[in-house]
């Protein structure tokens, strides 16, 4: 029992670290709907996937895939607001979902795990995976951190530097919508904005400049995973809610410290 509550920690913290960093980009853009979008498009890939005879979370990442891309061609060729398209894009994942499952009279699947996930039951195989897309996006992040920073504040500037806006931005939602889809088996498709926009939140209530928010960001973000997976355990209620409810807490917490 102590190696399941040790990977599912693990898993948890592996992923909540470079949601943390994308946290800071998803809030100061303004897109914190973004996380919402991707992640009830992956509703549409598991609806599919199952209907087709698949259960793994190839059709939902490829589904996340192509829905981010296409948010990110109409809102910078097609003169839409972000959240306008991400709203159609939810919109219309979910409702092809409900209606391939409609189709599949078989579907006997766990719902309540979709939606709110089920970090307890990861494996040693999700564990592997989970640590290459976490070496493999703060690669990323690492490497074009300052270009992502630059072109949050001034698109214009970052032009001007010769930055490959577009295509960074494509990236970003590539990079965005693969982890959120590896979160959606740890806290539910419901559920994994929050850490797209809690880390920020709570650093920006603590810390002034961006570095201080990040790190606080990715503290409270490990301190959250940790702490709800151990409350979860011992009262048995769902785990990704409770790292939910622990991090909201620290939000409220930061918050309080302001005054």
């Amino acid at each position: 029992m102590t190696e399941l509550l040790i990977n599912a920690t693990l898993v948890g913290i592996l992923i909540s670290i470079p949601l943390s960093f994308l946290s800071y980009f998803v809030v100061m853009r303004k897109m914190t709907f973004a996380g919402v979008g991707i992640a009830h498009a992956s509703f549409g890939g598991i609806a599919l996937g199952f209907l087709l005879g698949y259960t793994s979370f190839v059709f939902p990442l490829i589904f996340c895939v192509l829905s981010s891309l296409f948010i990110g061609f109409l809102y910078k060729k097609g003169g839409f607001s972000e959240d306008s398209v991400i709203d159609v894009v939810f919109v219309f994942s979910m409702a092809f979902g409900i209606f391939i499952l409609s189709l599949s009279k078989g579907y006997t699947g766990n719902v309540l795990g979709l939606l709110f996930g089920d970090i307890l039951s990861v494996t040693k195989n999700d564990l592997i995976s989970v640590s290459i897309i976490f070496l493999l996006s703060m690669l990323f992040i690492s490497y074009f951190f300052s270009h992502l920073n630059l072109i949050t504040y001034n698109e214009d500037l970052a032009y001007i530097n010769g930055i490959n806006v577009d295509l960074l931005y494509y990236l970003f939602w590539l990079v965005l919508s693969i982890l959120i889809v590896f979160s959606i088996k740890l806290i539910g498709i419901v559920l994994v904005n929050a850490f797209l926009v809690l880390p920020t939140l709570v650093g920006l209530n603590v810390s002034k400049n961006f570095k201080g928010v990040i790190g606080i960001g990715i503290l409270g973000s490990i301190i959250s995973v940790a702490g709800g997976v151990l409350i979860s355990y011992y009262l048995n209620t769902p785990t990704g809610a409770t790292i939910v409810l622990f991090f909201f807490g620290l939000w409220i917490l930061s918050f309080l410290l302001t005054f």
